[in-house]
């Protein structure tokens, strides 16, 4: 084998390493942003009232002062 063609299959190989890296971490992303976006949120409170799922809960009625 001459030269030029055992370069030519060490460029290729370095080149398809290269991609199958590319390829695992954007995958490893992937999979890393679907699994954290299972955790539980707390409502948040926006002027006295809790939003649940996007649902915005009653606030509860005052009572009389009188």
């Amino acid at each position: 084998m001459s030269v030029a063609q055992n370069t030519g299959i060490r460029k290729a190989v370095r080149q398809l390493l290269v991609a199958m890296v590319a390829c695992t971490a954007v995958a490893g992303g992937a999979a890393f942003a679907l699994d954290s976006g299972n955790a539980p949120v707390a409502p948040q409170t926006f002027a006295g009232v809790a939003e649940d799922n996007g649902w915005p809960v009653v606030p509860p009625k005052p009572t009389p002062t009188n």
